[in-house]
């Protein structure tokens, strides 16, 4: 049987990544020096998903040591992002083809822009599954959690990027020293103006939430604005749209392979 390449998967929790994880046949959990990892079969490969957290600087770290461990053929980063656009809805699936930086001083990361060729493979792969609401957008990266509508507004007119989040720069960059193939996608988790509260941070870290906590949460959070069960809802909502979108990442993946093999076969041959 032909071997399959690998594939390395990024996200920040556990929560994001819940959906891919639940899928791993043969599934185990691991740390390494890279941080936490979850390894198993996955479409008849092995694959793996790497935990790095939220700051920037320590997913790039992981993702370094990582790549020279498992030396994947593709990278791909699934997470939540909060909506900068007052065009996305939550669970829009936004595919990042321009990276930007606005973590603040002393951060390096260069902006980074996609291929042509690859974000037409994107484009392709987006509307090979509609209903997902995907797009292909910019993605700019900061340092803290932008919570709050006016500061929302106030990074979008700046960077004119779609999604706010915490890594997709860091993981742009590292994939393209490496020339490795990657994608990045984001699930809206809030919209441009709307204010979550720290409840949703809780929500989205957590793959597995303990009762008494919860109770705790909502405790120091009497004046929320959405419910605990919205919460959980957008959660699992986001991950059922990127889990959509990767399925048919990978299958594009494969079927560029296959193609490429084909191409190489007849070129011996000849």
């Amino acid at each position: 049987m032909r071997e399959l390449p690998k594939i390395l998967f990024v996200a920040a929790t556990e929560s994001d990544a819940l959906q891919f994880i639940s899928r791993l046949d043969n599934s185990r959990t691991y740390k390494q020096k890279v941080g936490l990892v979850h390894g198993g079969i996955w479409h008849y490969t092995s694959a793996k998903c790497l935990i790095t957290g939220h700051n920037p600087d320590a997913t790039a770290a992981a993702l370094r040591e990582a790549i020279q461990v498992d030396k994947p053929i593709a990278i791909v980063s699934i997470g939540f992002g909060s909506a900068l656009s007052s065009a996305l809805n939550v669970g829009d699936v936004v595919v990042g083809v321009n990276f930007l930086n606005q973590i603040g001083l002393g951060s390096q990361y260069r902006p980074v822009q996609l291929q042509q060729s690859v974000q037409d493979m994107m484009r392709r792969v987006v509307r090979s599954v509609p209903g997902i609401g995907g797009i292909l957008g910019s993605i700019v990266t900061v340092f803290d959690p932008v919570r709050i509508p006016a500061e929302k507004m106030k990074l979008h007119m700046s960077t004119q990027a779609d999604v706010v989040d915490q890594s997709a720069i860091a993981i742009a960059n590292i994939a393209e020293d490496e020339k490795i193939p990657f994608v990045v996608a984001r699930s809206i988790f809030d919209m441009s103006d709307e204010r979550v509260p720290e409840l949703e941070r809780y929500v989205r870290e957590k793959a597995h939430l303990s009762s008494s906590r919860i109770i705790g949460k909502l405790a120091v959070n009497p004046a929320r604005i959405f419910s605990l069960r919205e919460l959980l809802g957008r959660a699992k909502l986001c991950r059922e749209r990127l889990e959509v979108f990767t399925e048919a990442f990978w299958n594009a993946l494969l079927e560029g392979k296959e193609h490429a093999d084909v191409k190489t076969e007849r070129s011996s041959s000849n």
